[in-house]
């Protein structure tokens, strides 16, 4: 059965698509076969997190009726499906996406839509071709206000609602008490990836970070997301996994 999965956060520049990148390629680490499709029509850059440079055959060709949805996807090394989206073009079809995504319906376990920031008509058509809900902020207010927005949304439409991962964690006193988020934004909180120096060398090499610094702290971070979204609890990691994310915190750029 395929899990079709929208990650949404009512606002940019939190790194929702970093986040949604790197549980893709963590996911298909774990042994699943993962579709990720970037649903930002207005602002799509999965391409570029991945380094696969223009397409000929986009999603928004297929979205428009001009092209099969199997010809705009492309297979990264780093072992997911890709279906990214133009950006070049900043219009589509997005009720059509859902329509779309039944060509795969049974041969992925997972697909992923990279939804665009907001509550506007983009979002709902990626909330509305998917089953869940995971939603993704930073620690601070205005990021968990625009995701709570967000939230209500998807419990608007009747989709399950995963929880939430907080992004570019610092541990600052500034940053809201987590307790205080569980409250606010009445979610589990499933994942803290810390703002870390790995992440972003990895979105300038175009390469997620649990490919790029598999051990990296954010990597496991990242990875124990991906087990939380199987229903899994992450592996405990002894005194070996520390001492291999020590040394990836040595190793040069």
């Amino acid at each position: 059965m395929t899990r079709v999965i929208s990650v949404v956060s009512g606002k940019g520049g939190v790194g929702k698509t970093t986040v949604t990148s790197n549980i893709g390629v963590a996911l298909s680490q774990q042994g699943e076969d993962v579709l990720i499709i970037d649903g930002n029509f207005s602002g799509a850059n999965i391409a570029q997190h991945f380094g696969i440079g223009f397409q000929d055959v986009s999603l928004n060709d297929v979205l428009e009726g001009d092209a099969y949805i199997t010809q705009a996807v492309a297979k990264h090394p780093a072992g997911v499906s890709l279906l990214p989206a133009s950006i070049l073009e900043f219009n589509a079809n997005a009720d059509s996406l859902k329509h779309s995504l039944i060509e795969f319906l049974g041969q992925k376990d997972y697909v992923l839509i990279d939804a665009a920031a907001g509550t506007d008509e983009e979002v709902q058509a990626a909330i509305e071709a998917s089953d869940e809900v995971l939603l993704v902020a930073h620690p601070e207010l205005p990021a968990l206000t625009n995701c709570l927005g967000a939230k209500k949304l998807a419990e608007q439409l009747d989709r399950e609602v995963l929880g939430l991962v907080l992004n570019s964690v610092r541990n600052e006193k500034s940053e809201v008490d987590r307790e205080d988020i569980r409250e606010l934004v009445e979610a589990e909180i499933i994942g803290m990836v810390p703002d870390h120096k790995h992440v972003r060398e990895g979105i300038a090499l175009r390469k997620p970070v649990v490919d790029y610094k598999p051990n990296s702290e954010a990597s496991t971070a990242l990875h124990d997301v991906a087990h939380r979204v199987r229903g899994e609890e992450p592996p405990k990691r002894g005194i070996k996994g520390k001492l291999q994310s020590k040394i990836e915190e040595l190793s040069p750029f």
